[in-house]
């Protein structure tokens, strides 16, 4: 079972994140001498990547990839990377070479593919992440494995997503990538993440909920943190 935080509101859960992230990433670089780090999109995150970017972060020994992408232009107002770059890359002055983005524009099978190579030759195979920090959507998604379209089950470092509706057509770590992580961050803000929440703490098909991965986790890895909102 996941460890379990519960903030006031979404203000302290930014801080209490920004807080685990900078230890994790210490340590990372302390035992190992870099750390390797995944980041989600998606309106949570945002005040924790602004707090990291103003934290002091050793950031010559940090490398930082991608949890999921829309297969979108970088340049594009609904990219995960071009967040990450206003929220954190430019505010910390982080180089473009310590950056590994998911290339979207290439569309999701071209992107899968061409960042499980990233990701071999950057971390080797089979290497996991220091740090995921990762969300929920109000479906249970996690990353970019949506609900009822098989992803969560699907194998490989990197998966195609294609959600269906409107959505666009996504890049995203597979279930196997995530559970191998050193540690994740689960990040849950608000009232309409409730209900997705405490079915992602009960066991199920992951395929109808797939944030319940989060569950197969060794002990110690996944530290969900939420706010009063989000608990109910």
């Amino acid at each position: 079972m996941p460890e379990i935080l519960v903030t006031n509101d979404a203000g302290e859960l930014a801080e209490q994140a920004r807080t685990l992230a900078s230890t994790i990433i210490a340590t990372a670089i302390d035992q190992r001498g870099v750390a390797n780090i995944a980041l989600s999109g998606g309106s949570t995150p945002g005040e924790t990547y602004r707090l990291l970017a103003e934290s002091g972060l050793d950031i010559e020994h940090c490398r930082w990839f991608f949890v999921d992408e829309r297969c979108v232009a970088p340049d594009n107002e609904r990219s995960n990377y071009r967040a990450a770059r206003r929220e954190l890359f430019e505010s910390a002055k982080i180089s473009d070479a310590h950056v590994f983005r998911m290339l979207g524009e290439l569309g999701a099978e071209a992107g899968a593919r061409a960042y499980t190579e990233v990701l071999d030759a950057e971390l080797g195979a089979g290497a996991p992440m220091d740090l995921v920090i990762a969300g929920l959507g109000n479906d249970g998604h996690t990353a970019s494995l949506f609900p009822g379209t098989g992803a969560v089950r699907l194998p490989g470092r990197v998966v195609a997503v294609t959600p269906g509706g409107e959505l666009e057509p996504r890049i995203s770590l597979g279930r196997d990538m995530l559970l191998a992580s050193r540690r994740v961050l689960l990040l849950v803000s608000g009232a309409g993440k409730r209900s997705a929440l405490v079915q992602a703490l009960a066991a199920g098909d992951e395929d109808v909920i797939p944030a319940r991965i989060y569950l197969a986790a060794p002990a110690g890895v996944v530290t969900v943190i939420m706010d009063a909102a989000a608990q109910g």
